[in-house]
């Protein structure tokens, strides 16, 4: 068992990758949970029990979205992972490493833009399309102060539920010291090129067939 426990890939745990790739799935599954379920009703045709369990799921799905964009912050694990490198820059034992890392980070795209593009269409559904537009555009940066308390805090999705004060003071103070404030500033800035670029390229090949 401590064997199965200790196998890792430049240090970095092999149960972890099961681990993270159900984590970005929970949110995923949650929205298409929710979509099946209401169908296409608004909210004022869903009956008062409808309405709790909608709003416990979004909250549920709320704290877990982070996940999928902290998967981009994978790709950390390439710093240093060379130890001697030739005269072309190319690690020759390790080179492979970086394909590895770069394709597990990538696994957070398709569930970072389905999780988020689903639940912006499912609220356009239920409440009104103009809500759903301001809903993603407003979620990214949250999704950063998510992924930073994740990062630097090693914050858990729960801990929303047995310390949710200190997580907000934690979030404010970190829009309150510049470096990490520039840090917030660049990830909510790649995050929506990330979701708003995919959904073009997703857009464009959809019209050309």
């Amino acid at each position: 068992m401590n064997l199965i426990f200790g196998l890792n890939i430049h240090g970095y745990f092999i149960l972890a990758i099961f681990w993270n790739l159900f984590l970005i799935l929970i949110p995923c599954w949650t929205v298409y949970y929710m979509a099946s379920s209401v169908g296409r009703k608004s909210w004022s045709k869903l009956t008062p029990m409808d309405r709790v369990a909608f709003i416990l799921l979004f909250l549920f799905w709320l704290f877990w979205f982070p996940n999928t964009a902290y998967q981009f912050m994978l790709t950390r694990h390439l710093a240093n992972y060379c130890v001697i490198w030739d005269k072309n820059r190319v690690c020759d034992h390790g080179s492979w490493l970086v394909t590895f890392f770069f394709t597990y980070a990538l696994t957070g795209l398709p569930a970072f833009y389905y999780a988020l593009n689903r639940m912006e269409r499912l609220l356009a559904g239920v409440f009104s399309v103009r809500l759903s537009k301001w809903f993603a555009f407003l979620m990214i940066p949250l999704t950063t102060l998510g992924v930073m308390l994740g990062l630097f805090e090693r914050s858990n999705s729960w801990d929303v539920l047995t310390q949710p004060l200190s997580l907000v003071q934690t979030a404010l103070g970190y829009l309150q010291t510049a470096d990490i404030l520039a840090f917030f500033v660049i990830f909510t800035a790649s995050l929506y090129v990330i979701y708003y670029g995919f959904g073009a390229f997703i857009r464009l090949i959809a019209s050309k067939r």
